[in-house]
């Protein structure tokens, strides 16, 4: 694992546990892809990213990381949790540009009933950062 890889995880693991914007922010690149299991287009809009990430966080109750998986730059995080008393499982398929910053990040969630809940509340969330994603 290079040292740039080593420093993302560090501070991912730290923000996501504090819920830390300004962590995140200094840990992904400006134009990241985000491929969210709620929508079918990805967003290149930081901000909205950052909005989503933390909407994640608070949304899942009992988030937690228990695997991760890392090939150079790529980076598979499997994390579990609670929607609304269902569990769910899901990983979050992260790439790294050269300075170690996020250029990519894809989620994926099962099963499908919690899947319907999580997207029921975070369109809801998304909604109040960016209420043009009613329409995709």
């Amino acid at each position: 694992m290079t040292p740039q890889v080593k420093h993302f995880l560090a501070n991912w693991h730290q923000a996501v546990l504090e819920r830390d914007r300004d962590r995140l922010d200094g840990i992904i690149a400006e134009g990241c892809e985000l491929h969210s299991p709620v929508v079918w287009k990805p967003s290149n809009d930081k901000h909205y990213l950052l909005h989503i990430l933390l909407g994640v966080v608070e949304t899942i109750d009992d988030f937690s990381y228990r695997t991760e998986w890392v090939d150079g730059n790529d980076i598979i995080l499997e994390f579990t949790g609670t929607v609304d008393g269902m569990g769910l499982v899901g990983i979050d398929k992260i790439t790294l540009n050269d300075a170690g910053h996020m250029e990519r990040i894809e989620v994926l969630i099962r099963p499908l009933n919690t899947l319907i809940e999580f997207a029921t509340r975070m369109r809801e969330h998304a909604l109040r950062y960016k209420p043009e994603a009613a329409n995709h």
